[in-house]
């Protein structure tokens, strides 16, 4: 379901803002540090609860303002509506899902699934591990109904036994965890693998139409611990190690998602450019596996889409979007650098001094 009206109130320099966006193409136009990414951040709160900016929710409160606020309507092709709501207070974060309070702040994004692809992206892929497999880990989320529970069982045990390892090193009670993170950490490293094997040919396709080739385009899993060994048997030569330290070492929470071309890692061989494609290719075939699986809809947010892309490329990565069923926001500073003519219809909001006004 596509978001068709979002309000904003104290958040950045927004006080009271509201848009009624297009189903298909969003551009928000607008100079720099105008507000443009802002608006990208209350669509990625209100679908998570969270920023992509910055861990610290409470920063993104407008000066003075002791809460934010976003609320945001969606609609079905059948006209239904459902209206997701998005408080931070000095009481904490909040959820509603029409108008009903939910226990936990990620029931939103069972109703609104976004996929964020910022100038920082690709440097975000290169650095972070938890970022690498996150990108399996939004497929497996919104695909797999029992992979919540088991993904949140396996932070739970690995809390558990990291907090034992620190306080009672000495005793038996420290092997208590292992069996529970063995059965779970194995079910999810599974999970994990299946997820590749679907979406390995979405992106094979995806880097064909963007950089006009895939040969030898691959993508390999770590499962966070040797992988000669079962998890079981890491834990057990691993325990002077995890004592000394007092952590786990071992485990699904280590794993990681490498890109490689021709079988070496693509950050040594690809140039800057080749590899910001790579990893815009990774996101997008998340999207194509994921309309292929469930009949939702999901959101695509793209700040600043020209930046480091080159004419050809640019070119292609908004052909490509076009022929996506999803709706997608963009942010750039001049709206001519945006191929316009392969959406059936698309709307221009222009940002200034925190308002956003629609330009017809």
């Amino acid at each position: 379901m596509p978001l068709v009206s979002l309000e904003l109130h104290n958040i950045r320099s927004y006080e009271d803002t509201k848009i009624e966006p297009s189903p298909h193409l969003n551009l928000i136009s607008g100079s720099n540090a105008s507000g443009k990414t802002t608006l990208l951040e209350a669509i990625y709160l209100l679908g998570t609860g969270r920023s992509f900016r910055t861990t610290q929710t409470e920063q993104l409160r407008k000066n003075g303002s002791t809460s934010l606020r976003v609320i945001g309507t969606l609609r079905s092709d059948g006209g239904e509506t459902t209206r997701l709501g998005f408080v931070q207070n000095a009481e904490g974060r909040r959820a509603s899902i029409n108008k009903l309070e939910q226990k936990q702040v990620s029931s939103l994004a069972l109703h609104l699934p976004l996929q964020v692809i910022s100038p920082d992206t690709h440097y975000e892929f290169q650095q972070s591990a938890k970022h690498r497999r996150g990108v399996l880990d939004w497929g497996l989320f919104h695909v797999e109904p029992e992979f919540r529970g088991l993904w949140i069982r396996c932070q739970r045990i690995l809390q558990q036994r990291n907090a034992t390892l620190k306080r009672d090193p000495q005793t038996k009670t420290r092997h208590t965890w292992d069996a529970e993170l063995v059965e779970a950490g194995e079910k999810l490293q599974s999970a994990r693998a299946n997820q590749l094997t679907q979406l390995l040919p979405h992106y094979q396709t995806c880097c064909q139409e963007l950089l006009g080739e895939s040969h030898g385009v691959d993508l390999v899993l770590e499962p966070g611990w040797d992988s000669k060994k079962d998890l079981g048997a890491c834990l057990y030569d691993d325990r002077s190690r995890d004592l000394a330290r007092g952590f786990t070492h071992s485990g699904p929470q280590r794993a990681d998602l490498r890109i490689t071309l021709n079988k070496q890692a693509s950050g040594h061989i690809a140039s800057h450019g080749q590899l910001k494609i790579l990893v815009i290719a990774l996101r997008l075939a998340q999207i194509r596996y994921f309309l292929g699986s469930r009949s939702k809809s999901c959101c695509l947010l793209i700040d600043d889409l020209a930046a480091e892309l080159d004419h050809e490329h640019r070119a292609r990565l908004t052909n490509f979007l076009s022929t996506l069923p999803v709706q997608v926001f963009i942010t750039t500073t001049e709206t001519s650098l945006i191929n316009r003519d392969s959406w059936s219809t698309h709307k221009t909001f222009h940002v200034k001094h925190g308002t956003a006004i629609e330009l017809l």
